[in-house]
């Protein structure tokens, strides 16, 4: 005798544990609907959640007795001596109650099996089809030619459980279509009653051993869930796999042959149509032939990120919930994308935009918590969070950054963990400085080779910015300048605050080299970086810019830092006689009238300490040395004449009277000699010591030079 590999036809009853969704009802009365013609069925094509429609499962007009007998004749054509095969089976029936699930039955003293069939699905509404069908799943009756008095008591394994005795109450082919017939009724009336219902997502087991695990099953329609009540397994892959045969251990066969048996005999058990929220925008987009196509699946319910409803179609999915709207998904790397992410019950959460395709084929759609990008070279990639803001903000596919490249990534190592993700213009990066855009050039591969953001420069602190002069992008670490002459150059460590309190990019302009380490010599160490307002300096007394000019020309000729001037003390400072500077060996001046000119020695130790070139000016001419009256050198400022005598300090003497009438005599050539004093004035008059005497002037403006 054939059996079928595995006829599970438990009873149980799973209740508790399992979270009602409140949904909207879509099962209504609906005429009978014809079944598809019959073809050989495909795993392809199995749905766990949708085994049968309710409108052919519940439809009882769509055979006669007469077309069961026929149909039965067609599945045996003779039955081994000594048995009676379905074909030709009959018995006596009995009365049985109407009843809130079946209409009853009248009593016959003979009654063949396909009259018994016929007026079951009448009686209780269930499909003679369906009836059939469930006769072959559990006990092989249709078709098998030497049936056992026991197929016939357990015919459609009601009321027999799979680890208890058939109930004998219910034992007989009759009693076993009619109660059978009756049960899926009672499933349908009192869906709250049982473990397994429609319109919600259900836990079911691939086996009676809870060892083998289970499958979360979102049942469409009261039909499938009465199915799953009755037989409470659903098959797994190798059950599938093997579709007219064996699994394995853990494999059930009872639902899978069902629908097998069904669209083998009889065709295709399902139908689809479009949810009724889902209609005007189906129509509005062209219905069946527009660019949706027809609906190649059932409307599921989902009541994760604000609830909402999705149903697959031809050419994609239409989507719609409380947050999202309705919008629709093509079948294309974006749906791929999206599944691979979880769905609507994913992070991302429901669609809330269309697909938009910009230029070479760069396409985009917006979900409530993410966007999906897509390129041709690239493919679909998920663009989350503050990344995503970020990108939407600029513009998204056509914007800015054009399309995602990849995943984007959390990287953890470093100073700090961060976002990163690369697209068409740049690498965008999320951290606790903010979003940014490192953008593909010269600076983004420096960044790179060095281990971006994991790397001690770090992540992005600011937006990368160009002007005329170059480019510039902060980094937690460092600063990343470039210039189309000079390239791409760090700047680091106290640098960087140096450089930013200067006024950063716009004031001391991008760098033009690296930092230069300088080692102890004659003038100390330290450090020197050009850029294009100058040289900073940073030697032991502070930082100090040397700008751009001539004087620094004369600086850096001299061998700079490490030459005869040393390191600058001072910043370049401007008055009206012209600019000068201090270093540790000397100041260097110019002005546009008098031109270049150094101070050294202890005259550049008075103009420094004395003030520079707030008290003195520019220096208007070289230092010149002089043998009068001992000896002395003598150098002119904007503001006065600084002479020194040897193993003396030098003295200032501004211009005035006295300094006009000392010159006029002959300077340090009369016999007044080299100032050894400095100017002493009080209303008006003004007195000063020389080697030889004193000379005095009044408010008049008269000089006179007295001996000492």
């Amino acid at each position: 005798m054939t059996v079928p590999v595995a006829a599970l036809r438990s009873r149980l009853v799973i209740a508790g544990g399992l979270i009602v969704a409140v949904v909207l009802s879509f099962f209504v009365a609906v005429a009978p609907v014809a079944v598809a013609p019959a073809s050989a069925a495909s795993a392809s094509d199995w749905d766990p959640g949708y085994i049968i429609d309710d409108s052919i499962f519940y439809s009882s007009d769509g055979m006669t007795a007469a077309d069961v007998q026929s149909f039965l004749n067609s599945k045996l054509s003779s039955c081994r001596s000594g048995y009676t095969c379905l074909k030709d089976y009959g018995q006596s029936t009995d009365n049985r109650p109407a009843d809130r699930y079946c209409a009853g039955y009248t009593a016959s003293a003979w009654q063949t099996a396909a009259q018994i069939i016929d007026n079951v699905a009448r009686s209780c509404g269930i499909n003679q089809r369906v009836l059939l069908v469930m006769l072959e799943k559990e006990q092989s009756l249709v078709t098998d030619d030497w049936p056992t008095p026991r197929q016939y008591s357990a015919a459609m394994g009601q009321g027999c459980p799979d680890t208890a005795p058939c109930d004998p109450s219910t034992a007989g082919f009759f009693y076993q279509v009619y109660y059978a017939a009756r049960q899926f009724q009672v499933y349908r009336l009192n869906p709250d009653s049982f473990g397994y219902r429609a319109q919600r997502w259900n836990s079911i087991l691939y086996n009676p051993s809870t060892a083998c695990g289970t499958r979360s099953v979102y049942i469409y329609n009261q039909a499938t869930a009465g199915l799953y009540i009755y037989t409470p397994y659903t098959p797994n892959d190798a059950a599938l796999n093997n579709l007219y045969g064996s699994g394995d251990g853990c494999s059930s066969y009872g639902n899978r042959n069902f629908w097998r048996l069904f669209t083998d005999w009889f065709g295709n058990p399902r139908t689809y149509t479009v949810h009724p929220g889902f209609v005007s925008y189906w129509n509005a987009h062209g219905g069946a032939s527009g660019s949706m196509g027809s609906p190649t699946g059932y409307p599921v319910y989902l009541d994760a990120n604000g609830q909402g409803w999705y149903q697959p179609f031809q050419n994609g999915v239409v989507y719609g919930s409380n947050w999202g709207g309705t919008a629709f998904v093509y079948n294309n790397v974006i749906l791929a994308e999206y599944n691979r992410q979880g769905g609507p019950a994913s992070g991302m959460g429901w669609p809330n935009g269309e697909q938009i395709c910009g230029s070479g084929l760069r396409c985009s759609q917006s979900f409530l918590s993410a966007t999906i990008s897509t390129t041709a070279s690239y493919g679909a990639h998920t663009i989350w969070g503050g990344l995503n803001e970020y990108w939407k903000s600029s513009g998204g596919t056509d914007g800015a950054l054009g399309a995602a490249l990849n995943d984007n990534a959390y990287l953890t190592a470093g100073s700090s963990p961060a976002w990163v993700q690369n697209f068409e213009r740049g690498i965008l990066v999320q951290s606790q400085y903010g979003t940014f855009l490192v953008p593909y050039g010269a600076q983004q591969d420096a960044w790179s080779r060095a281990g971006g953001g994991q790397s001690w420069l770090g992540w992005p602190t600011a937006a990368y910015r160009c002007s005329s002069a170059g480019c510039v992008q902060p980094f937690s670490g460092a600063t990343l300048t470039s210039t189309s002459s000079y390239g791409v150059h760090l700047i680091s460590g106290g640098f960087v605050a140096e450089w930013n309190r200067r006024g950063g990019f716009d004031v001391a302009g991008p760098a033009l080299t690296d930092m230069n380490t300088v080692s102890a010599g004659a003038n100390g160490a330290g450090w020197t970086q050009n850029f294009s307002a100058g040289v900073l300096a940073q030697s032991g007394v502070g930082y100090f810019l040397v700008p751009y000019g001539p004087a620094q020309a004369l600086w850096s000729s001299a061998g700079g830092q490490s030459g005869s001037w040393g390191w600058p003390v001072s910043e370049r400072a401007c008055a009206a006689s012209g600019c000068g500077q201090s270093f540790q060996n000397g100041a260097i001046t110019e002005s546009t009238t008098w031109g270049l000119h150094t101070i050294f020695g202890g005259l550049a130790r008075a103009w420094t300490s004395g003030g520079g070139m707030s008290a003195y000016g520019a220096a208007l001419n070289d230092i010149r040395y002089s043998a009068a009256n001992g000896g002395g050198w003598v150098q002119h400022y904007g503001n006065g004449v600084l002479t020194q005598q040897p193993n003396a300090y030098p003295v200032f003497t501004p211009y005035g009277r006295i300094l006009d009438v000392w010159y006029y005599y002959g300077a340090e050539n009369t016999w007044l000699g080299w100032p050894t004093g400095a100017q002493n004035c009080t209303a008006g008059s003004c007195t000063q010591q020389f080697q030889n005497g004193v000379a005095r002037s009044d408010s008049s403006g008269a000089v006179a030079f007295s001996r000492q």
